[in-house]
């Protein structure tokens, strides 16, 4: 209000006057916002502080108050901050008289504020108004030599060069960045100028500090900064992780001889007397480390590593040499009682890159890269697991080289190459594992840990598991396992004594905290297991049993028989003793019983995995897993009081599972019957069945009674009847279970459907799953469950009812004797959905309704297309894609441009026929909905999608979408767009339709898309006008 107020009175005033209040009324805002004790004050000064920022005055304004001495270091930095933000996107409000007006100011306030956070603002303000500017509007030499003339300066005040350095920090990290609001050929010939101007950006570093008259720390540590962005930039990158987008403009031998690399590499000595100067020289040794590499091309393949070129071989010997010299400084730190470990970081880090960079030239085996891996090995057996684990990408890849993944057509000598290598690497791998297996321990005081610190150490738990798997690879699996289960042997031998179930607590003799370490290091390589039968790793499954009852090594041994699943199965297929199985199944029993629920889930989905493995030969056992599958439904029923057990020789009460941990046993046991002949299957199956049906059975009566049963109890109980549809894969027995559930079923869900949301989704699921296992034998309910769904439908829009009706077309869309009730059906529930979305506000309201709607008629398309052949339906589709397309929902929006691609691409006669009929009245207006879409309304990640959909929009009515096209295009405002860029796209459409070339399409619409979408007001300017249509 106080703005507007201002801005109203200001005709009465003079120019200055008026710039003098503005000026004051800025500063009060900016002191409010950072001083007054009112929140309320606050958040309106911030909200005028957004607006003025928008405002054409802000110019004027901020550079007045920046040159204004009074001004506080707050005023300075929110006028920096918005001036900045001015010079990046509203660059097109200031009239071309006044660009070097600004442009000498910027200067100005440069030189005039020191070294702080007002002078970064302003670097940044002026590489942005170098996007904003070609090399010729510098008189014609570019920005970057520009500034170092007019900064140069003669030595005797630091400033200039300090604020010069400063700029030459900022430039390359400004190259192709997006804040600019610039057109994008534009960026990408400001980050080519950068980079052709690299190796004369680091000439003027070097010029920088030859002329200072002294070379304080901030100084040499400012031109490191500028050295290293530099460096990359000179290969052509704009940043560590790009693909070249120039070739490179230093070569590593003009690296190797120049001064800079001098000082970088003899900072890294400054470890002790400038920890700061050190950690910048870090910085740019990893840029001249990553500059004498080639970059494997992006061809998807992950195991691709950089090459080495042979010019460059000198510089990588020169940057070896002088990080190993750091190795004992890294030895003394390790031995150090933390107080070095910021040091270690930085040569660990410098270790770690080289590692990395040069793995091809480090797997050959010489002895510089032997002297490499010994350092590599003090990083990862230092104490600190931050500091070691920076070396386990190094170890991933250098198991890569050694064992050829990522390799083809390895000739003989190639392959006896590889073993030569894993034979030479085998002892640094096997010290590597001994490093550590001991970091995944417990520490005495882990139970009195923060739920993010016990996070923070399983995640370090994951690494080393990899690394183990990676290590194991190299070493040999049963290398590799007898090392692990050292501790575990260990415990064996001289606790022997304590290692039984019987004890409740687990004797204080017995170091359950290093057996549990031991345990999961083994389960760690399961992806790297030894040969089936391998007699080590049977006697440590075998010994499982004993294990004390304690939750967190019940927890990893249920793990690790999970992990060791498929191998115990191919086991007991090679003659192993079944007596491995009941004592494994001793094992989960006990965890199922825990009282630690992650160890219950542990053993449950243990369960699970063992049963889906070894189904065969678990048949024999599973009269015991069908009482336990008993116990666990009781104990389900018990926990939610609803029916009493149906054994009442059964106790549940030391067995308490979580409905999903009786899914995942439901799953199990489903394999196991699976496994069996039908006829033998019937009566597990029956069993299986009972304990979920007689207690659904009760809660929909045939006689209704008063009072609705419990929401949860209904998901969980039709969550467990949907398991037991969707593993026992014997469809006959499904399929006779399911008729006779059917009216159970349909009264369920006709009580929940108009009432419980949740309820209905789930028993819609069960429905889906006894559908997709019996097939055609459940036709004959098609009819009633189709009338269900559409009956429900008209009084609730629920997304369930349309996946159920998308279920019935998916299975019996082709179903003669059932088609015109599932036709009805479609027809139905789509133009319902379509009357609830009048509005964009309606689809985000529901975008689960939206999503399962799309579906169904994409669903229609591919299984009954017959569905579809009515013009109201696909009128319907069209309207609600043109309305909601720019829903903010992935999976919605997704679903909308999947279908409408399908619809254009049918070759559906009667489709075809429809689409000629109700495409043409509604062309321009879906045009304008899918380019609104591509230009901003949607986030850029849809672009593909939209390609495709303008594609087959070409492809299908050809001259008619081109001249919709240009309608669309040529209402996009030409201060967003101009009449050239337009051109080029339209060029690439019409290339398309003479051609089909969806590459060149789809890179035209990135290019326009990215043009409208470089500043918020162009972006919201085009959408309008598009949309307004």
């Amino acid at each position: 209000h106080a703005f507007r107020r201002w801005r109203s009175g200001r005709a009465f005033l003079g120019v200055e006057e008026v710039m003098v209040q503005a000026s004051a009324k800025f500063k009060e805002a900016v002191q409010a916002l950072h001083h007054h004790p009112e929140a309320e004050v606050k958040r309106q000064a911030e909200q005028w502080l957004e607006r003025f920022q928008e405002s054409v005055e802000a110019w004027t304004i901020c550079d007045r108050v920046l040159h204004d001495p009074t001004s506080t270091p707050e005023v300075n930095f929110m006028s920096a901050q918005a001036l900045k933000r001015k010079v990046q996107q509203d660059f097109a409000e200031l009239p071309p008289a006044a660009i070097g007006s600004l442009r000498e100011s910027l200067v100005a306030l440069l030189l005039k504020h020191g070294e702080g956070p007002v002078r970064t603002q302003l670097a940044v303000a002026m590489a942005s108004l170098a996007a904003h500017l070609p090399a010729t509007e510098w008189d014609g030499i570019g920005a970057l030599q520009w500034l170092a003339t007019r900064m140069s300066g003669d030595g005797t005040d630091p400033s200039p060069l300090s604020c010069l350095l400063e700029l030459l920090v900022v430039f390359p990290q400004e190259a192709g960045s997006y804040r600019p609001a610039v057109h994008p050929e534009r960026r990408r010939n400001f980050a080519r100028e950068l980079i052709l101007e690299s190796k004369s950006a680091i000439t003027i570093i070097t010029s920088c500090l030859e002329n200072v008259s002294a070379k304080t720390r901030k100084t040499c540590e400012r031109a490191l900064d500028a050295y290293a962005a530099w460096v990359r930039l000179s290969q052509g990158r704009l940043y560590a992780v790009d693909l070249p987008l120039q070739a490179p403009q230093i070569d590593a031998a003009t690296l190797c001889a120049h001064p800079l690399t001098l000082l970088t590499l003899q900072s890294l000595t400054t470890h002790d007397s400038s920890p700061s100067q050190f950690d910048h020289a870090v910085d740019a040794t990893c840029e001249l480390i990553r500059a004498t590499t080639s970059k494997a091309d992006d061809s998807g393949d992950n195991d691709r590593q950089n090459s080495v070129p042979t010019s460059s071989l000198q510089l990588v010997q020169v940057i070896v040499s002088s990080v190993l010299a750091l190795k004992p400084t890294l030895i003394a730190a390790s031995q150090s009682d933390g107080s070095l470990d910021e040091i270690a970081k930085g040569i660990s880090r410098l270790l770690a890159e080289i590692g990395e960079e040069y793995v091809t030239i480090i797997a050959e085996g010489n002895p510089e890269s032997i002297a490499v891996v010994e350092s590599i090995l003090i990083v990862t057996a230092y104490p600190n697991t931050d500091i070691a684990s920076m070396s386990f990408v190094f170890w991933h890849k250098l198991s890569r080289v050694l064992t050829g993944r990522g390799q083809s057509n390895l000739s003989h000598e190639g392959t006896g190459e590889l073993i030569r290598r894993r034979q030479l690497f085998f002892p640094a791998y096997v010290r590597l594992i001994h490093n550590v297996i001991g970091r995944v321990q417990y520490p005495e005081d882990f139970q009195h840990w923060t739920g993010e610190e016990y996070r923070e150490f399983k995640r370090v738990r994951y690494a080393i598991a990899d690394t183990l798997t990676e290590a194991a690879s190299v070493v040999g699996a049963m290398q590799t396992l007898h090392i692990v289960a050292i501790p575990m042997q260990k415990l064996h031998k001289t606790e022997a004594t304590v290692l039984s179930p019987t004890n409740d607590v687990p004797n204080l003799g017995f170091d359950w905290r290093c057996f549990e370490a031991s345990l999961y290091c083994v389960r760690s390589i399961s992806k790297e297991p030894p040969p089936a039968g391998d007699p080590l790793l049977l006697s440590i499954l075998a010994s499982l049993i004993d294990v004390p009852e304690h939750s967190q090594l019940l927890y990893t041994a249920a793990l690790t028989i999970s992990a060791y699943s498929e191998w115990v199965s191919a086991s007991l297929d090679l003659g192993t003793d079944s007596v491995l199985l009941l004592k494994l199944l001793g094992v989960l029993h006990r965890a199922l019983i825990s009282k630690n629920t992650d160890t219950r889930g542990a053993a449950a989905l243990a369960l699970k995995h063992i049963c889906a493995a070894a189904a065969a030969h678990l048949v024999t056992f599973l009269d015991p897993l069908v009482q336990l599958h008993v116990l666990a439904m009781n104990s389900m029923t018990v926990s939610q009081g609803t029916t009493p057990n149906l054994s009442s020789s059964m106790s549940s009460d030391h067995l308490e599972m979580h409905a999903d941990d009786v899914i995942q046993l439901i799953e199990g046991l489903g394999h196991v019957t699976t496994a069996l002949p039908v006829e033998q299957a019937d009566p597990v199956f029956s069993a299986l069945l009972a304990p979920i049906s007689v207690p659904l059975s009760a809660l929909f009566p045939e006689e209704p009674v008063g009072a609705k049963p419990d929401g949860n109890v209904v998901v969980k109980y039709f969550d467990c009847l949907a398991a037991v549809m969707r593993y026992v894969s014997h469809p006959e027995l499904v399929a006779t279970s399911f008729h006779e559930l059917w009216p159970m079923v349909s009264r369920a869900l006709i009580s929940c459907g108009n009432t419980d949301v949740q309820c209905t989704e789930h028993i819609c699921r069960c429905i889906k799953y006894a559908i997709r296992t019996s097939g055609y034998r459940l036709a004959d309910i098609v009819i009633s469950a189709a009338a269900i769904y559409t009956s429900l439908f008209a009084h609730r829009r629920q997304s369930s009812l349309l996946f159920a009706v998308n279920e019935l077309v998916r299975s019996f869309g082709n179903d003669l004797s059932c088609s015109q009730a599932i036709c009805l059906s479609v027809e139905e529930v789509i133009l319902r959905t379509a009357t609830s979305l009048q509005a964009l506000s309606d689809f985000d309201e529901a975008p689960d309704v939206v999503d399962d709607a799309f579906l169904l008629v994409k669903t229609c398309l591919k299984y009954c297309p017959k569905a579809l052949a009515n013009p109201r339906i696909v009128s319907s589709a069209l309207d609600m894609l043109i309305m909601g397309l720019h829903i903010q929902h992935r999976e919605a929006c997704c679903s909308m441009l999947d279908f409408m691609r399908e619809l254009l691409y049918t070759r559906n006669e009667d489709l075809v026929d429809i689409i000629g009929q109700v495409l043409p009245p509604r062309g321009v207006a879906l045009v304008c909905s899918l380019l609104a879409g591509a230009l901003g309304a949607l986030p850029s990640s849809r672009l593909g999608d939209i390609t495709d959909v303008v594609a087959a929009l070409l492809s299908r009515t050809g001259v008619q979408s081109i001249e919709w096209l240009r309608e669309a295009t040529s209402l996009i405002p030409d201060q967003a767009a101009s009449p050239r860029d337009k051109d080029v796209f339209f060029q690439a459409v019409s290339r398309f339709a003479d051609s089909g070339d969806v590459r060149t399409l789809g890179k035209s619409l990135d290019d326009l898309s990215e043009l409208c979408r470089r500043s918020k007001k162009h972006r919201n300017a085009v959408t309008e006008s598009l949309l307004r249509s």
